[in-house]
């Protein structure tokens, strides 16, 4: 006798030369738990990578940055770079491809006579805005102000462990009575400014900085 109360002929192989038939089991009927785990499974491998976006809205960046691209294709040439949290606006969804502008003049990016628009890949947007990124313990001083945090315009720890040196660096050195704000230079590599509140910026290098 096997478990679920089958019952097999121990002669029937010899008659017969084959196993008799047995019965045939309703998965779906007998196993509700089957049933649930099918069905979930069927669900999962049916569902578009892409769900997060599922038409026009207001979205967020959720990956650490994204390209902005003239086209709805990662051929297509990249016109800007957004970041993690940052707010945007999709018009449409295309294979993939969300629209965060409107349609505009293409003579702008250097393509006249065509009209263009920038798409960024769906994989990069979630619904929810993303929480903060974990942040460095620092000092806090009141006379620093309006420094960035770790994940803005993908700043990076050392990024603001570096800004944070500079402000107390300048404040130290009596160039700055206060920070109002400080980030890192878009045009030149490993550099940063910081403001105090005045219209020029301190720019400065870690290798500017003294060793601590």
């Amino acid at each position: 006798m096997l478990s679920g109360g089958v019952h097999r002929d121990p002669l029937a192989l010899k008659r017969t030369g084959r196993m008799p038939d047995l019965p045939s089991i309703d998965l779906w009927g007998a196993l509700p738990m089957t049933r649930l785990v099918l069905a979930c499974s069927v669900f999962l491998l049916a569902a578009p990578a892409s769900a997060g976006v599922d038409g026009p809205g207001t979205y967020y960046v959720s990956a650490k940055q994204t390209a902005e691209r003239l086209g709805p294709s990662s051929d297509a040439t990249v016109t800007n770079t957004i970041y993690r949290q940052q707010k945007v606006d999709v018009f449409e969804v295309r294979r993939g491809w969300a629209r965060v502008s409107k349609f505009y003049d293409g003579q702008s990016e250097g393509m006249s006579g065509e009209v263009v628009a920038r798409w960024v890949s769906v994989g990069d947007l979630a619904k929810v805005r993303p929480a903060d990124l974990p942040q460095p313990k620092i000092a806090t001083d009141p006379r620093i102000q309006g420094l960035p945090k770790v994940g803005d315009d993908g700043l990076t720890e050392r990024d603001v462990r570096i800004l944070y040196e500079g402000a107390r660096h300048f404040l130290e050195t009596g160039q700055c009575s206060r920070v109002e704000y400080g980030d890192k230079d878009q045009d030149a590599t490993d550099r940063y400014y910081i403001n105090c509140g005045g219209p020029q910026n301190l720019f400065f290098t870690p290798a500017d900085l003294p060793r601590s």
